[in-house]
């Protein structure tokens, strides 16, 4: 009896101990979060050779939290499960194709990073990360000269990381990752004794865009000594910038290169005056040479339209403020546009081109898109271009844009006709 009652006493503890509940430990709060990874590419095509765009179900998605920590990776986005659970805070997405080469035939690569959001405990968070082209496009186009006269030729076009060859029968595109490129045309021919004769040309676009697409028209003879080649660039709208390039000659008299002017900084929604009399505009001497303004055309979406009369000379590193009344600043170096341009408050693409050539605006100068995703807001107040990122590649970019904070004589916030606010 002695063996039978310990067993019992066993059982009973056995049973009372696995009966005990489990207190459980603090839950982890978290929401689910949904993606759409899409692309936002705007190129227009150049006689429809440019390359479709990508799928977006090969592309890699990482998701960061606030501190700039990877929290998860997907190899593709056919991976990635409809939604994604992850603890309450906040993240970052980026989205990349798998192809950031420094320079390919044929291989555009995309990329995009979603704004930071929040997951809160239990919602679900829907995200969607726009992927843009990040290349540079270049292709390259022979004139009838050159097919005619030149047994053969080349066009060599270079980064500090990579290259690409042009040969004769070349139609594809070369995507470069957006760097400064120098280009090297090279032309052969055949002498009337039988001996080869050959030219070179040279010239460089020293702040490419990425998202743009620069068409080099290459037309020489071996004859008269000419040869020249000049670069078009396709861009949203479309406008057309052209460099001319040739042996020994100097830019045209007038012509003023893309970037050497930039628009600095817009005041589009005034509280002190109303819009028709407050609105104006900065622009800014991007060389180290006076430029004069007389006969440029500034466009609003390319339906304003105004031709600066007025013989203006900016100095270099000069500021100077076009506005649509007197009563809009005090700035001492001014123009009144009037009527012709009026500052869409939501948004509006603003450029300033070379003087008409007869059938619209010469080539661009400047063009900046102050409605797109990342530009900040301004009522009674201008949006102003970072002062440490006065170029054309980082002032068309919405990151490099702030809100004045300075006031001036109307009594809004901004700086009109001098240095801007940092944006730091």
């Amino acid at each position: 009896m002695k063996n039978i009652g310990t067993f019992l006493v066993c059982m009973i503890t056995t049973f009372m101990i696995s009966c005990q509940k489990e207190e459980p430990g603090p839950r982890q709060q978290k929401g689910k979060l949904h993606l759409d990874i899409g692309l936002s590419i705007q190129v227009n095509e150049i006689s429809n050779t440019l390359k479709s765009t990508a799928q977006t179900e090969d592309f890699k998605v990482f998701i960061y939290n606030a501190a700039g920590s990877l929290v998860m990776a997907f190899e593709s986005v056919l991976v990635m499960p409809d939604t994604i659970e992850l603890e309450i805070g906040d993240y970052y997405v980026e989205a990349h194709s798998d192809n950031n080469l420094p320079a390919a035939f044929d291989n555009p690569y995309y990329y995009g990073i979603s704004e930071t959001f929040s997951i809160s405990n239990g919602a679900v968070q829907s995200v969607q990360v726009n992927c843009s082209l990040e290349n540079t496009i270049v292709s390259v186009h022979y004139s009838g000269n050159v097919t005619s006269h030149f047994s053969d030729y080349r066009t060599t076009v270079s980064t500090s990381l990579g290259s690409l060859v042009f040969l004769k029968d070349e139609s594809r595109l070369g995507y470069f990752q957006t760097l400064p490129l120098e280009i090297l045309v090279e032309l052969f021919y055949q002498n009337p004794d039988g001996s080869e004769g050959s030219k070179t040309i040279s010239g460089t676009i020293p702040e490419p865009l990425a998202n743009r697409h620069y068409e080099i028209q290459v037309d020489a003879s071996p004859d008269n000594g000419m040869a020249s080649f000049q670069i078009l660039l396709d861009d949203t709208p479309v406008l057309v910038e052209v460099i001319h390039l040739n042996d020994g000659s100097d830019t045209p008299a007038g012509a003023i290169g893309f970037g050497d002017l930039l628009i600095t900084e817009i005041m589009y929604d005034p509280s002190q005056l109303s819009d028709t009399e407050g609105e104006w505009f900065e622009i800014y001497n991007n060389t180290g040479a006076s430029i004069q303004l007389q006969n440029l055309v500034v466009t609003r979406d390319d339906i304003n339209n105004h031709v600066i009369s007025a013989s203006i000379e900016v100095p270099p590193g000069g500021y100077y403020v076009f506005q649509r009344t007197v009563q809009a600043t005090d700035a001492v170096s001014s123009y009144v546009y009037g009527s012709a341009i009026s500052l869409s408050n939501s948004g509006a693409v603003l450029s300033l081109h070379n003087a008409e050539t007869g059938s619209g605006p010469g080539a661009p100068i400047f063009s900046v898109n102050y409605g797109d995703p990342g530009f900040p807001g301004g009522t009674g107040a201008s949006i102003a271009l970072d002062p440490n990122r006065l170029n054309a590649a980082e002032a068309v970019s919405g990151s490099s844009w702030c809100t004045a904070v300075s006031a001036y004589a109307s009594g809004d916030l901004g700086t009109p006709g001098t240095t801007n606010d940092s944006c730091e």
